[in-house]
């Protein structure tokens, strides 16, 4: 779908706007814009009369939809479908409400099947263009995904094509081109990261991710890749990577993409490290029936490395990147790891497996320990890592921890400003007891109390060279039930991250 800003003089009116619907934003304030005022000209004052009688209603996220009015004729002398959409108080607007306001208008469009609008949102106040533009197209993408490819009778085609974004104040229009620049590169990556992670597993293995990464790269030429298949792991000595897929015949294959935009192409690079179960039986610990269809998108954390790679190479950042999708899958067979084994990891630390289960931080760890090979500027993993983040913050926020409090906060910071909300949760000593083992250095799994901790605490333990964050997005990187799909974050926020990086 097309999307572009367009600057107008402040006294022009939208009415020579060659769209089939003209979205009106309307405020509970008494003066209304210039663009509701000569529309209302143009009807005999029709539109005075529906807003007075509370027929058009200014009220937050309303919206009311009228087929035509009275000399209201668009450039093909066409009669204008118009959308009048409430902003509230004027001086009350911001990026929250743009939020609402935005999800409502684009829904409308999409029921009432519009396939070309012009919309004066950005005229509310020109100040948070920027965020608005952005918005726009990232919620127009989200609201118009779909994942339909494996149907034999595709959905309904949305009918929306092109929306026209109106902006009247000069000084804001260069904000408003970029903020809709990063929103659509954002909302590729988004679907693209949706796509991967809703792929079954019949098709979507470490292979495959492979192969998406050598695809990514042909697409874009600031985009390296290697691959890393089983006999490359045992070399490297990342046995508690190879034990998690030994009951699978599936190979296990890391995926490494690198990025050089600096000038510097020595310079630190960020390294992203993103977990892989392609599928997540729990192996000889296996879990209950009900719901595993969904370990599916146990490679969320993979998928989300892929997006953002995919959007910094569209957005050309200067700075040099490493994305890892640490690709595997668990699954019970006679040559699966078993609890009671022990292991020795990459970095020479042994672990006790307790619960095959826990599978995840066993592919993480030696993922961690090899990507010190690049001397990161910082280290940040994503993985469906634990079902207790889901108890601790539901599905509304990532969790996050680390051993760098200075890039925890800038991961924070980060989810703000892209609307993609994340915690940060505590590591210390008393968690950190409790993976202790009798028998191995310590134990991949140490009961309910504190599990998403304590998986982090497990992580830290290979991260003492370089500055790191854990996010844990197993609430928030997909939905279940009758929703269920990929919801493709913590996208967003991760080059929301590596934005303010590059300024």
């Amino acid at each position: 779908m097309k999307l572009t800003v367009k600057t107008l003089d402040k006294n022009s009116s939208l009415d020579r706007e060659n769209s089939a619907c003209l979205v009106v934003a309307v405020t509970t304030d008494n003066r209304q814009s210039n663009f509701v005022s000569d529309l209302d000209q143009l009807s005999g004052g029709s539109i005075s009369e529906l807003i007075e009688s509370g027929d058009i209603s200014g009220e937050l996220g309303k919206t009311t939809f009228l087929y035509q009015l009275p000399n209201v004729v668009g450039n093909s002398s066409k009669k204008y479908r118009l959308l009048f959409v409430g902003c509230g108080k004027k001086g009350e607007f911001n990026s929250s409400k743009a939020k609402q306001i935005i999800q409502a208008t684009v829904k409308e469009l999409i029921a009432k099947k519009i396939q070309t609008a012009s919309c004066d949102l950005l005229t509310v106040d020109p100040t948070v263009s920027y965020t608005v533009a952005r918005q726009f197209a990232e919620i127009t993408g989200e609201l118009t995904y779909r994942f339909d490819q494996f149907k034999s009778k595709r959905d309904d085609a949305i009918a929306l094509d092109e929306i026209t974004l109106i902006i009247t104040d000069q000084d804001c229009v260069k904000e408003a081109s970029e903020g809709l620049k990063h929103g659509e590169i954002i909302a590729r990556a988004i679907s693209a990261t949706k796509d991967l992670a809703n792929m079954p597993a019949n098709i979507c293995n470490a292979n495959y991710l492979a192969e998406q990464g050598r695809s990514l790269t042909k697409t874009y030429s600031s985009l390296n890749v290697s691959c890393f298949g089983e006999d490359e792991l045992a070399k490297l000595g990342m046995n508690a990577y190879l034990a998690v897929g030994r009951g699978s015949q599936n190979e296990s294959i890391m995926t490494v993409l690198t990025y050089h935009g600096a000038a510097d192409k020595n310079a630190k690079p960020y390294v992203l490290v993103g977990k892989g179960l392609t599928f997540d039986s729990g192996g000889i610990s296996i879990k209950p029936a009900a719901g595993m269809d969904e370990m599916k998108y146990d490679m969320c954390g993979a998928a989300t490395v892929y997006g953002v790679m995919q959007a910094i190479a569209e957005l050309k950042l200067p700075i040099n990147i490493v994305g890892v999708m640490a690709g595997c899958e668990n699954m019970p067979d006679g040559n699966a790891y078993r609890p009671g084994d022990i292991l020795t990891t990459m970095s020479g630390t042994t672990v006790e497996v307790m619960n095959t289960d826990a599978e995840g931080r066993l592919v993480l760890c030696d993922t961690l320990t090899f990507v010190d090979r690049y001397n990161p500027e910082v280290v940040i993993d994503m993985a469906t890592l634990t079902g207790a983040c889901i108890i601790a913050l539901g599905h509304h926020y990532t969790g996050v921890m680390g051993n760098d409090d200075n890039l925890i906060t800038d991961l924070i910071t980060a989810s703000k400003d892209a609307d993609d909300k994340a915690w940060s949760l505590p590591i210390d000593d008393d968690f950190q007891k409790q993976i202790e083992s009798t028998c191995a250095d310590i134990m991949n799994a140490s009961g309910r109390d504190g599990g998403t901790i304590t998986a982090a605490c497990f992580l830290s333990r290979f991260t003492s060279k370089y500055r790191w964050a854990h996010l844990d997005i197993a609430g928030t990187a997909w939905r279940s039930g009758a929703s269920k799909g990929a919801t493709g974050r913590p996208v967003a926020l991760l080059v929301q991250y590596l934005l303010n990086q590059s300024t």
